[in-house]
């Protein structure tokens, strides 16, 4: 991702909601944001749910202008699966276990198959595969 994401925290929708994407509707419904990195990646099922309070988002208009592919769904966007996962290989700040859930989602859910990996990302993926392709069976 070459968009750095604005980070959005309401503390008072936070204390109020039971799960964390009744928290993203509070939030984000019925505006121009697109959650995006960790946020995408729990929205989507890829991973556990964080219990931080901080949403990742870029804006509708930047992803439009820079073709990142979004897609909307109860009220909400988001980056698309692959937008997000490629987006987590990008980024170095991310935690491992984000990264390793997601790609284990994918391996398990049809070998990968729905995912183009950017050249760019290529030496991460390779990095993470193994670990997720035995995420769920290691012990």
């Amino acid at each position: 991702m070459t968009l750095q994401p604005h980070i959005i925290q309401d503390i008072q929708a936070w204390n109020q909601s039971s799960y964390k994407s009744e928290y993203f509707r509070k939030v984000l419904t019925n505006t121009n944001y697109v959650l995006c990195l960790i946020s995408a990646a729990e929205y989507l099922g890829l991973c556990n749910w964080t219990t931080e309070p901080q949403i990742y988002v870029l804006l509708k208009d930047e992803c439009q202008k820079n073709h990142i592919p979004i897609a909307f769904k109860n009220g909400l966007y988001y980056t698309t699966v692959n937008q997000t996962i490629n987006d987590l290989l990008s980024n170095d700040a991310i935690d491992e276990q984000v990264i390793l859930e997601a790609l284990a989602d994918q391996y398990h859910k049809n070998n990968y198959a729905d995912l183009t990996i950017c050249s760019e990302n290529q030496k991460a993926f390779q990095y993470f595969k193994s670990g997720a392709e035995h995420y769920y069976t290691d012990e």
